[in-house]
């Protein structure tokens, strides 16, 4: 019995494993119509405005590009991909996949006043509402 439920349980993370690599596929797939939102000593924040999708009244999905600068050389940094969902209401965010690898454990966070992650959500936001 103990492996007829650990079974099911493996299927269920492969479902959800394909359903989130499908999403991507969608994203890589169509036209990246990437959007520089914010520039600063951190690094630089894009959202792909193509991605935008309401997922019902008070959360959104978007594709976000993260470029971090090195603190040793301002053109060197690391470029990192994320979808986001984000909650418009209490502008809460979690990363459910990133750079192509499904986050299932994801958490919702607070930005914690990160400049460059409360300009996704505030763009993001008045992009989907308006």
């Amino acid at each position: 019995m103990r492996s007829f439920f650990q079974n099911i349980f493996s299927i269920l993370i492969c479902i959800l494993l394909i359903n989130s690599v499908n999403d991507l596929q969608a994203y890589a797939l169509g036209d990246v119509d990437w959007v520089l939102i914010e520039d600063n000593e951190l690094g630089k924040q894009w959202i792909d405005q193509g991605s935008l999708e309401r997922l019902n009244n008070n959360e959104i999905k978007v594709l976000t590009k993260f470029f971090e600068r090195s603190t040793k050389n301002k053109d060197k940094g690391s470029t990192d991909l994320y979808v986001m969902r984000i909650n418009c209401e209490n502008k809460n965010f979690k990363d459910i996949s990133i750079n192509g690898l499904p986050n299932i454990n994801a958490k919702w966070n607070s930005s914690n006043n990160d400049e460059l992650i409360d300009s996704v959500i505030d763009r993001s936001c008045s992009l989907i509402i308006n």
